[in-house]
């Protein structure tokens, strides 16, 4: 397993969002974003306006946040039917101009291949909910679902049903209700080649006589382009609406710049932090490999930026509510001032404690991030994760790689914010102590921007959890982490 795939696989069983950057041995990498080749690029020109139609009776408020709708969480069971992956991309369309809507809540929901919608009680389906889930655009305004192509029931023809609405906070502030409709040419071919849509009768309704896409009278009708590929097909479509947005300026809150590691008080020049808040950004975004500035960083990312004691900071993730970052190089010590500034404004000055090392362990819940040198994951609890080889516990004499940050300087120095490859010992040496013993360190020090790995081997202890501690200039890692011993 690569690095980065060690700290990828952190970054999805983490309680909060943390890392997925690492550099692999031989190479700088950082995980990219992808998209269908459809939707890749913000239109060239104003889409236009959307005509908005009927809800429909089958609406359910599920609050299902997923892209992958096929699965009925009530029993893990994969809705059976054609696979479809689908990007919707959303543009606000004014008489000032037009571009992507970020940040705004797309539910779609459709029938099954049976014509069956999941959670409705005439159809004996209460309490299913499949085929239900929403998404929140990205700074590019998309959203891409995985689902099945519909079916049909009589008196409609084949439709996606979509709700777009903007928040302020937890106010909804504007709404946009619509379907999504496909070709019949591509509609027959799937309704008569594959299961289980072959098993029915011929549909009674077609585009040209659905009450719904026949009345409508104002607006762009929505249509799917789609493309057929080896797994199903792709899908995509362009909505062109104009609706109110959150115009607020980004807020920090209380206490809410930390170590992006232990989430505690208390951050150092390099290390890698989180800010938490309202209106940082206005959707998801991760930095993507082409938005690496000479193989540094940026210190804008999705129209956000941050400085930590007037110095840029350095960009990984932003998103409303949470913003991951490296902090600059800093001689100072002490208070220091930290402001995020958007297209709405910039914060009010927060404030974090600023030392030379803060040091601090990844975890996975209460255990240490660590991995066995053969690449397997030791997480504690032995729960498995697809791709990846994991076990609940360490045997003593195993070599382990914990994952850290804010372990301060390190010969040669590493600047804040490249994506760099190879190893950079720590200037200062680091110790680790498993229950009351210490354990060898046989090496510590960067392994990636902010990120450091400590090479430990497991002292000989009988099976149990023991609280594992990293030190250095003398100061510990966060109390109540753990790692496994299981012979």
């Amino acid at each position: 397993m690569s690095a980065m795939e060690r700290v990828n696989l952190l970054n999805r069983v983490s309680r909060r969002k943390t890392l997925g950057l690492l550099g692999a041995a031989g190479a700088a990498v950082v995980t990219t974003v992808g998209r269908f080749s459809e939707t890749e690029a913000e239109a060239a020109s104003c889409l236009t306006l959307a005509g908005a139609q009927t809800e429909g009776p089958y609406w359910v408020e599920e609050n299902l946040n997923r892209s992958d709708i096929r699965v009925d969480p009530s029993d893990n069971s994969v809705r059976p039917g054609v696979l479809l992956n689908l990007a919707i991309q959303l543009q606000q369309v004014a008489s000032t101009g037009c571009g992507p809507l970020a940040g705004a809540r797309v539910d779609i929901w459709h029938c099954d291949a049976g014509g069956t919608y999941s959670d409705e009680a005439a159809q004996s389906s209460t309490g299913r909910k499949y085929l239900r889930g929403y998404q929140v655009s990205d700074d590019t305004g998309l959203v891409q679902f995985t689902t099945i192509y519909p079916g049909w029931y009589s008196g409609r023809t084949v439709h996606i049903h979509v709700r777009i609405r903007t928040y302020s906070g937890t106010t909804k502030i504007g709404e946009f209700v619509a379907q999504l409709f496909f070709d019949d040419t591509v509609t027959d071919t799937v309704f008569s080649s594959q299961a289980p849509y072959n098993t029915r009768r011929t549909r009674d309704t077609r585009n040209s006589n659905d009450m719904v896409l026949t009345g409508a009278n104002s607006g762009a009708v929505l249509f799917v382009n789609l493309t057929q590929t080896s797994t199903g097909y792709s899908g995509a479509a362009s909505i062109g609406v104009n609706l109110k947005t959150d115009t607020a300026a980004p807020a920090i809150s209380s206490a809410g710049v930390v170590n992006g590691a232990s989430f505690a008080a208390g951050i150092a020049p390099g290390s890698w932090v989180a800010i938490f808040g309202q209106n940082l950004a206005a959707a998801a975004h991760t930095v993507t490999a082409a938005e690496l500035v000479n193989g540094s960083l940026p210190t804008s990312l999705g129209g956000v930026t941050v400085t930590i004691n007037g110095r840029p900071a350095f960009l990984y993730y932003v998103s409303p509510t949470q913003i991951n970052l490296q902090a600059p190089a800093d001689a100072s010590t002490g208070t220091v001032s930290v402001a995020v500034s958007n297209s709405a404004g910039t914060s009010s000055a927060s404030t974090a404690m600023l030392e030379p090392v803060s040091p601090a362990f990844f975890t996975l819940g209460s255990y240490v991030a660590a991995v066995r040198i053969d690449g397997t994951i030791i997480n504690g609890t032995g729960a498995t994760s697809a791709g990846y080889v994991t076990a609940a516990g360490a045997k003593p004499v195993d070599v382990l790689e914990l994952y850290g940050t804010g372990f301060g300087t390190t010969t040669p120095a590493v600047a804040p914010d490249v994506v760099f490859q190879g190893a950079a010992p720590t200037t200062n040496p680091v110790t680790v102590t498993i229950g009351s013993l210490p354990g060898a360190v046989s090496f510590a020090g960067l392994a990636a921007a902010g990120l450091y790995q400590i090479n430990v081997t497991v002292p000989n202890l009988p099976n149990g959890d023991y609280a594992v501690a990293a030190q250095v200039a003398g100061l510990s890692t966060q109390s109540g982490v753990l790692l496994k011993v299981q012979a």
